[in-house]
């Protein structure tokens, strides 16, 4: 394991999801998105001891446990590590089970506890709540992005070097080829901040989930792919709901036509996702909703 460097002083360690690493002139540094817990976080403390490198701050970009779980196990190597996330992330980060019962609509199971959450995760707190704007560290300033969205407690990470990290924002280009049902929580939202990706100032993109660093013009060009994937399943919604139908009979008929491969866990990602859309669309007033013979049944207006 070994430090990738991007530009200056922004770094970042190579993982299931990708660790930046800002290394201050002092050799302290403030990580962003540690990952999971287990042995890749304690192989990464051995690289920081032999480097001497010091953690001093952790940023979240969201709350999901393939960012934040490692949080607990770093905190117990570095007790000052100062732990930093959104406030709707907090709650969250501090309170894992309310993830669970967000994506079942109810009480969270042993099912879905078992695809969700790994064991001998330690407790974790965050520390310090930001939200948009300049966050100052060890007299170094980094500009803390709203990127809601994938979650409503999303932010991206610019650092002085013109690196951005920007959570789960986009996956690779891999990665979307085989799962292009995005995981959302807000439609309007995740548009406005891929719009908003693309009026910003930087120069380079780590990928939480990617195989290397994309620099400007690349991540234009996957930002119109990940906007090109929501648009084609809000088509394939409403046409699909020219018939009505209810959520788990059209998500039966999505999951089938784009040949989606799914767990328990994954099938109540693409249902959050689904439902997500048909918000969307309901916002739009292009899709209604009608009760018949006991069942909720959705369709598409006709205009």
């Amino acid at each position: 394991m070994k430090l990738q460097n991007v530009f200056g002083n922004t770094y970042f360690v190579k993982g299931g999801t990708n660790t930046g690493v800002y290394l201050f002139e002092n050799n302290e540094a403030l990580l962003i998105d540690p990952g999971l817990n287990g042995l890749r976080p304690k192989n990464m403390i051995k690289m920081f001891e032999n480097e001497k490198i010091i953690p001093k701050y952790i940023i979240n970009t969201h709350e999901h446990e393939d960012h934040v779980a490692a949080c607990g196990q770093i905190k117990h190597s570095y007790p000052k590590v100062e732990i930093i996330a959104s406030e709707n992330a907090k709650i969250f980060i501090e309170r894992p089970e309310l993830f669970s019962d967000f994506i079942l609509g109810g009480k969270h199971n042993k099912f879905l506890t078992a695809k969700l959450f790994h064991r001998n995760v330690e407790k974790i707190y965050v520390d310090t709540i930001v939200d948009e704007g300049t966050l100052n560290k060890n007299n170094t300033n980094f500009e803390i992005i709203n990127l809601k969205g994938h979650t409503l407690a999303s932010i991206g990470i610019l650092t002085k070097d013109g690196v951005l990290f920007a959570g789960d924002l986009l996956v690779g280009e891999e990665v979307l080829n085989k799962y292009d049902f995005l995981f959302l929580q807000d439609v309007e939202e995740y548009l406005k901040s891929l719009d908003k990706i693309q009026s910003l100032d930087f120069n380079y993109l780590v990928l939480a989930h990617g195989r290397k660093v994309l620099d400007k013009d690349s991540t234009m060009l996957l930002i119109n792919k990940h906007r090109q994937a929501i648009y084609k399943y809000l088509n394939q919604i409403k046409e699909n709901l020219k018939v009505p139908m209810n959520i788990d009979t059209l998500l039966k008929k999505i999951i089938k036509e784009n040949e989606l491969t799914y767990n328990y866990k994954e099938y109540y990602f693409f249902r959050t996702s689904l439902v997500t859309c048909i918000s969307y669309l309901a916002d739009l007033d292009e899709i209604d909703y009608t009760l018949e013979d006991s069942d909720l049944l959705y369709y598409t207006k006709i205009k």
